[in-house]
């Protein structure tokens, strides 16, 4: 549970470094190099031997791996980074608590957890926490909050997406170590991101921003896509995945956090309201969690 914590925390920390990459990168370039720095660090420490033998375990077990890197890694950057240019970078931020709610709801569905009702009260908790931290105010309201059915809809996709990593990889990471899962996904979803950051190849900024960009996206590579999805592995192998799910409401805290003490952001007492809604649906996971 501590791991979860440090580690949500910690991952929210990539809005920072993503807000840095942005000033010299397009957004699906800046995810490529991410995940070949990722790739590039997890492979070799995964090591053949582990790889083979989930290459030799069957069809199945190939389907499932190409679900969570292909479906729940691959299409989800894409869903999203296409969703806040037909909608916003705000919008984006308040349906932040659509990959939980799936990762709870197929939870329930796919892997027969349980949803007991202190998970529930967690969740809505974090719903209304994270949401509050984003909008500045009353969900949806203090933000002023305006649709964009084409965009929403396609970020309400990427959410539901990104929970099929973690639906996927439960299972896998109950029969493999996690870190040859997470070597496999990461290698499952390079080749299908190469041609959308190719089509971003005239983006590309050229001359003094380039180089700290790039540096951003290799630090992003390392610490987040690579270090942060092994960690995510390692503690799906240990609790459920609706458990997991709650502690997702702590990035966007964290990089409010970041925001302000890095950036000299301004920090609301809606932000601080918000925040402890998030910490209390955490502690009510935990609590849950050792009864």
């Amino acid at each position: 549970m501590l791991f979860a914590l440090v580690l949500n925390l910690c991952l929210g920390a990539s809005y920072f470094g993503t807000k840095k990459a942005l000033e010299g990168l397009p957004e699906l370039t800046i995810v490529f190099l991410r995940t070949a720095v990722a790739v590039a660090l997890v492979a070799p420490l995964a090591g053949a031997a582990p790889l083979r033998e989930m290459v030799r375990a069957g069809p199945r077990t190939w389907a499932t791996l190409v679900a969570m890197g292909g479906l729940g890694l691959a299409l989800p950057i894409a869903l999203g980074n296409y969703g806040v240019a037909l909608s916003s970078a705000s919008n984006a931020s308040l349906l932040v608590g659509v990959e939980p709610i799936c990762i709870t709801l197929f939870g329930a569905l796919v892997l027969g957890e349980r949803l007991t009702r202190m998970r529930a009260i967690a969740l809505a908790l974090g719903v209304a926490g994270a949401t509050t931290v984003v909008s500045n105010g009353i969900p949806f309201v203090g933000a002023g909050y305006t649709p964009h059915l084409a965009g929403d809809l396609l970020l309400v996709a990427h959410g539901a997406a990104w929970a099929i990593y973690t639906i996927a990889g439960k299972p896998l990471v109950g029969r493999f170590p996690a870190l040859p899962v997470t070597a496999g996904a990461l290698i499952v979803a390079l080749p299908l991101l190469l041609p959308l950051a190719a089509l971003e190849l005239p983006r590309i900024a050229t001359g003094p921003t380039l180089g700290p960009a790039l540096a951003w996206a290799i630090g992003l590579g390392v610490f987040a896509s690579g270090l942060g999805t092994l960690g995510w592995n390692l503690a799906l192998a240990r609790m459920d995945a609706s458990t997991l799910a709650g502690f997702v409401f702590l990035q966007p805290l964290a990089g409010v956090l970041l925001g302000y003490y890095a950036l000299g952001e301004p920090l609301s007492s809606s932000a601080l309201a918000g925040g402890a809604l998030v910490l209390a649906g955490v502690y009510a996971l935990m609590w849950d969690a050792q009864r």
